[in-house]
């Protein structure tokens, strides 16, 4: 519950208007956006009659300055839908080469080749809005085959340097207009999330045996929706960290009201845009999702968020795709009273989120106290003379279990989900599992001195030994 009543903090930290609840920006890091200027025959009413394609030319995307309103960007609802919510494709990094580019665009036969953008612009974003009446029969097919003309005029200028998207707006007297500020795509988008939303049919009523009140404001509903439409994990075949039912019951596990939906999808979007962090473990997202307490000033909050978006824009914390040294844990720890965290720690495969672990209600003062108890067995027992942070010190834990694992895969997972294991038993206050570390790591010197180098396993082992006197140290301050 403290999660949820957090991200739903979040949300409505958020100044949101129309939409904007369910917008997500449609990449994280700067980059590119290939625009595609349509040509529109008549007004801008819907279904629009779609002449080609004007030109198209490179843009600079800023993620930090990018508008949810303009782009009008939702993630697709699966991997196999034929549809998108906006006319936006990410097309990831192109090559250096233009011809190479061309190939991963539109090679010949890129019909039949599902791999190529130009086949899933068509068959999975633009022939859509023809079957749904947003664009008059035969635009796709106007458009694309202009595409396939025009696309010579960005391709000198591509490269694998940064990530690309292809965006199609409407070329309304020399100005481009994107997606959100034309009317067609907006009803689309909409007519769509309500699909979405709603599996399809019209808003659920609750029924005669299920809960009438909101499961986190306790509002009665008039109308049901559930939290997997915002995260993955939530899913309703197999029980997880919310809880998870056959699809037919969804509207039975903590269904919410439109209000608090919002909220929280809000609250997603902007948690993912600004305090999520990649760098500490390899292919870990990490949220950290504060929540003001009891009856602190909600001051305290506000100025959290200003001070960390301020630090996000000076590039001195490490928030999506950034790797930023030491800036994340350790200034979590400098919070002082008055807040808590939740934190989250999942990989994205595919489609597919998967969660390896939650905890919950972490009050700042316990981060301060790892990060001290580190910098002072380091120092007193190590002879280190410069501090190092709570950063450093769960990617050293990491990092130290990896080698000792070996080559071996089956060993790298059953070690790092016991890093997680141990990083939660901080982040809990727990006692931390030593004998177990040991019984880990004594059995495989052997193969660490025959796998490695005479510096790579001695460092292993140096780090080894730091991290059980540092549990120990731990442990002892536990009551």
């Amino acid at each position: 519950m403290g999660f949820l009543q957090a991200m739903a903090q979040m949300g409505q930290s958020e100044t949101k208007e129309g939409l904007e609840a369910y917008l997500i920006r449609p990449m994280d890091r700067d980059g590119k956006e290939i625009r595609v200027w349509l040509q529109v025959n008549g007004d801008l009413e819907e279904p629009l009659d779609i002449a080609g394609v004007s030109r198209i030319d490179l843009a600079d995307y800023s993620a930090n300055g990018a508008g949810l309103k303009d782009y009008m960007y939702r993630k697709p609802a699966g991997s196999n839908t034929t549809w998108a919510f906006s006319p936006i494709h990410k097309a990831g990094k192109m090559k250096n080469d233009p011809d190479k580019s061309l190939e991963v665009l539109c090679p010949p036969g890129w019909r039949e080749d599902k791999d190529t953008h130009f086949h899933k612009i068509r068959n999975r974003i633009l022939m859509d809005y023809e079957k749904e009446g947003f664009f008059v029969p035969g635009s796709v097919d106007q458009v694309i085959a202009a595409m396939e003309e025009k696309i010579h005029m960005v391709l000198s200028d591509l490269d694998n340097k940064q990530s690309y998207i292809i965006i199609f707006g409407i070329d309304q007297e020399g100005a481009f207009l994107y997606p959100g500020r034309v009317s067609a795509f907006e009803n689309y988008f909409q007519q769509k999330l309500a699909q979405n939303l709603d599996g399809g049919k019209k808003s659920k009523k609750p029924d005669s045996n299920q809960e009438k009140n909101c499961s986190l404001c306790n509002a009665v509903m008039d109308s049901v929706f559930g939290l997997n439409k915002v995260f993955k994990f939530n899913t309703f075949d197999k029980v997880s960290v919310l809880a998870g039912l056959d699809k037919n019951e969804i509207t039975h596990s903590f269904p919410v009201c439109r209000s608090c939906f919002e909220d929280i999808s809000a609250g997603r979007g902007k948690v993912d845009r600004e305090l999520n962090n990649s760098s500490v473990l390899p292919k870990i997202n990490i949220w950290a999702i504060p929540e003001a307490v009891g009856d602190s000033d909600p001051r305290i909050f506000n100025r959290f968020l200003d001070t960390w978006e301020k630090n996000l824009e000076d590039k001195n914390v490490g928030g999506a795709g950034e790797r930023t040294e030491g800036m994340y844990f350790s200034r979590l720890a400098q919070t002082g009273q008055g807040l808590i965290f939740h934190f989250v720690f999942w990989e994205q495969n595919n489609a597919q989120e998967i969660v390896h672990l939650m905890v919950e209600d972490v009050p700042p003062e316990r981060l301060a106290r790892l990060e001290s108890t580190w910098q002072r067995v380091c120092k007193q027992q190590f002879g280190w003379q410069k501090d190092t942070d709570l950063d450093f010190a769960i990617r050293s834990i990491y990092a130290t279990l990896t080698n000792f694992a070996g080559k071996s895969q089956g060993d790298k997972m059953v070690f790092r989900d016991f890093t997680l294991e141990i990083i939660g038993a901080m982040l809990q206050g727990e006692v931390l599992p030593v004998d177990m570390f040991k019984r880990f790591i004594v059995p495989r010197l052997p193969r660490l001195v025959y796998e490695n180098k005479p510096g790579d396993y001695r460092r292993s082992m140096y780090y080894a030994e730091l991290w059980v006197e540092y549990m120990q140290a731990l442990n002892r301050e536990v009551i």
